[in-house]
């Protein structure tokens, strides 16, 4: 199978938002995914949370959710580099579904207070790839 790829590393985001945004597209083609990553940037659709769920408020239909815009914006940027690698590698772009897509965190770093007591925070970092492949059918 004929496929085209797009990785982020060390972005500044959610992992866990991303994972979501993640699980709203996998297994899509790629322009209703790009239609849903538009809507979820715009914040006119929310994200189903399925994982790391904990307290979180039900949105329509009993579905707990969230709106992600920055993760979605995200997202949505890698998709469409990973549909820009396709066309350059010659491949049909009406014929591309995601076969692929993870997010996972990347990077610790701590960060400490400038003044006063020292206080130690960490700041996390992402990493999300996208694996697009050409089906035979619609």
């Amino acid at each position: 199978m004929k496929e085209a790829r797009a990785r982020i590393e060390g972005v500044d985001a959610s992992w866990k938002d991303l994972g979501a945004v993640a699980d709203l597209i996998r297994y899509k083609m790629a322009k209703d995914a790009v239609e849903l990553l538009e809507k979820a940037a715009k914040d006119e659709i929310f994200v189903p949370y399925r994982r790391h769920n904990k307290k979180m408020g039900h949105r329509k239909h009993g579905v707990k959710g969230r709106y992600p815009m920055k993760e979605a914006k995200i997202m949505l940027k890698l998709l469409k580099s990973a549909i820009a690698n396709a066309r350059v590698k010659g491949l049909d772009e009406s014929k591309l579904k995601i076969v692929h897509v993870a997010a996972n965190k990347k990077q610790i770093f701590y960060r400490i207070q400038p003044k006063g007591r020292p206080m130690r925070h960490r700041y996390v970092t992402a990493r999300a790839e996208i694996i697009l492949g050409e089906t035979d059918g619609a």
